[in-house]
């Protein structure tokens, strides 16, 4: 029997889970809901949030962005987490049981490239956890993505992805979450204020010297 809990905010999926308090429990077997109930958080505090999971007797959480202290408080009691999940609560634990709540579908905007079921959130963006796929090897050009350009410099060039990769950082700077220091290559076009820090939910501002 499985039992995960839920991160909630209405009927949907609650956007950062540090300062979100209701929680929809599912016990499951074979794939059914076998039973279910509600709870909330005491505090925002990671340990207590972790020992309030245990005593619950939750061995998975599935919620939306969450801080690394977060994560590594749950990860020391064992807790798996599948974090960066938004949508309607029963879509999202339909999915859950069917195994498919980490398809993108269930992804929170930006967020596609760095779910990790079970650890930390990865580092990469989309378009940049491995910016060298598809190098030309030896003799057969020098192309980034995807590239089998003949000769240096014939290929496709640099993928970037939606968000800009390690180049676009570079040319256009960053975007810097002021609670949590976490850092975003900036969007071209798109003010970082307008940006929401996944780790934290905080707005984003434009890094120091990249005006």
């Amino acid at each position: 029997m499985a039992k995960a809990a839920f991160s909630i905010a209405g009927d949907r999926m609650a956007p950062v889970f540090d300062v979100a308090r209701p929680l929809r429990i599912i016990d499951a077997e074979g794939g059914r809901v076998v039973g279910e109930s509600g709870a909330e958080f005491a505090d925002d505090v990671p340990e207590r949030r972790a020992l309030q999971l245990v005593a619950l007797g939750v061995t998975e959480l599935v919620c939306g962005a969450a801080s690394r202290p977060m994560h590594a408080a749950l990860a020391a009691h064992g807790i798996r987490v599948t974090p960066f999940v938004t949508g309607r609560t029963r879509d999202v634990v339909q999915a859950w049981l069917s195994g498919h709540v980490t398809r993108p579908a269930f992804a929170m905007p930006g967020c596609r490239g760095r779910r990790r079921r079970g650890g930390l959130p990865g580092r990469g963006l989309r378009g940049v956890d491995r910016p060298f796929e598809g190098a030309g090897r030896g003799g057969e050009g020098a192309g980034w993505g995807g590239g089998r350009g003949q000769g240096a410099g014939q290929g496709r060039g640099p993928r970037l992805g939606r968000l800009g990769g390690p180049f676009a950082a570079a040319a256009f700077g960053t975007c810097v979450c002021p609670a949590c220091g976490h850092r975003e290559p900036h969007e071209r076009g798109v003010p970082c204020v307008q940006t929401q820090c996944p780790a934290c939910g905080t707005a984003m501002t434009r890094g120091v010297g990249d005006e």
